[in-house]
């Protein structure tokens, strides 16, 4: 069993049993963790609230088992939250652009590989998107991510970086269906 304190952002959730959840936290120091959270769905939970997706937070973890991931799970025992963002939450658009966000990072990032330029990226974006409007806020997100990665193409546009990143999926991207 080993003990972690780590600063991240849940970037997607999966709903398990009753009360459970999966979170996806990308951080910092370990990029993408898959982590379970016990009883944060019933009506008693004081961990609920802070559990929220695209929440900045501090949690402490439990690694049991051997072999993490195929062998193990991390398990959250306490949580801090430390931005909630939820002014880039007052509008449909902006949860959809976050939506986005969200779905690029865990589609394009492999579990346990870190990018601390991705995080400083991810976390520039969920604290600047409220005050910007426009859809071009959105397409320099998406360049500047896949520039980082090493799938950048200096000649993608607004309208053609969608497809390409269809392609590099290999399926469409699920939340850009909301607008």
């Amino acid at each position: 069993m080993k003990y972690s304190k780590l600063e991240g952002v849940i970037i997607n959730h999966r709903l398990v049993k009753d009360s459970d959840r999966f979170l996806t936290i990308f951080t910092e120091g370990m990029g993408k963790i898959s982590v379970y959270a016990r009883g944060v769905r019933s009506i008693t939970s004081k961990r609920a609230g802070s559990l929220d997706l695209f929440s900045h937070i501090k949690c402490e973890l439990i690694e049991t088992g051997i072999g993490l991931p195929a062998g193990g799970r991390r398990t959250i025992t306490s949580v801090e939250l430390l931005n909630g963002h939820h002014v880039s939450k007052d509008s449909l658009a902006n949860i959809s652009r976050l939506f986005q966000i969200g779905e690029l990072i865990d589609a394009l990032l492999p579990e346990d590989d870190p990018h601390p330029e991705v995080y400083v990226l991810l976390q520039t974006a969920l604290t600047h998107l409220h005050r910007f409007a426009t859809p071009d806020y959105l397409y320099r997100f998406k360049k500047k991510l896949l520039l980082l990665l090493g799938y950048g193409d200096p000649a993608l546009t607004p309208a053609t970086i969608d497809s390409y990143l269809d392609s590099l999926l290999s399926r469409p991207l699920r939340s850009g269906q909301i607008l």
